[in-house]
């Protein structure tokens, strides 16, 4: 399917009445229509923080073009030419497109709709490529987990699997046992058990769901009193002990 192009889904969240086929195409592309939701965001963003009829400022179609690392001839503001026709400071109103003295066609209304569709689009994207590195950079502030204890997790017999365990200490105090494993294969399901070193106790932290899990550790457990780390291969019975059924198998050294 051809979608509409960009400039036609700006026009269109600007308030443009779509032709018979961008009608046609809309009732059956949820993409498009998406799309158009997602400018008109942008649009009421806009036009509920921006004086009316006023046009943003050099600097800032500066600022998207270096966001974007757009090609050196679309460097030119297009809305250049719009912003030279805005009064000066303390001149009377600025005349309106209705107004008979300086008539304007519907070519140059539409070229410049146009202009500030391109505008709104490159602003649109700006706005997210800006927001990914801001995350980016609070992400990077953030600091990093500390490592309590990690161990080798060895396959049991008729199994083959290689995997690991870490113990995290989080920024927020919290701990977390984070998994990995080789494979994801079981008759049943995977779980991850905490286990006492004779055996006798245990405590499930969940299920594994793939070949790495992060299972938080509940507030209070002793690690000391719960060192091995086991996944085992459960049945679908409904059943939460532990099976018996071990496939890794680990000791932490605290």
């Amino acid at each position: 399917m051809q979608h509409l192009h960009d400039d036609a889904l700006a026009l269109l969240a600007l308030g443009e009445e779509p032709a018979a086929e961008e009608s046609a195409h809309l009732e059956s592309c949820e993409q498009c229509r998406s799309e158009i939701s997602a400018y008109g965001r942008v649009v009421r963003a806009g036009r509920s923080s921006a004086p009316e009829g006023s046009v943003p400022p050099p600097a800032v179609w500066a600022g998207i073009h270096q966001a974007l690392n757009l090609d050196p001839a679309l460097r030119r503001d297009p809305l250049e030419n719009e912003r030279g026709q805005e009064p000066a400071a303390g001149a009377g109103p600025r005349a309106s497109s209705t107004d008979t003295s300086q008539p304007v066609s519907l070519a140059d209304e539409r070229r410049r709709r146009r202009s500030g569709a391109k505008w709104l689009a490159a602003a649109a994207a700006a706005a997210v490529v800006a927001g990914a590195a801001t995350w980016g950079v609070v992400r990077n502030l953030e600091p990093a987990p500390e490592v309590i204890a990690s161990v080798p997790l060895a396959p049991l017999p008729s199994y083959s699997d290689e995997g690991t365990a870490t113990v995290d200490l989080l920024p927020d105090g919290e701990r977390e046992l984070v998994i990995t494993s080789s494979s994801a294969d079981a008759e049943g399901y995977r779980e991850v058990w905490l286990i006492s070193p004779d055996i006798t106790s245990m405590v499930s932290l969940g299920e594994m769901d793939g070949t790495e899990a992060r299972l938080r550790i509940p507030d209070g457990l002793d690690l000391s009193a719960y060192p091995i780390v086991d996944i085992s291969d459960e049945p679908h019975d409904g059943n939460p002990e532990h099976s018996g059924n071990s496939i890794l198998r680990g000791q932490l050294d605290l």
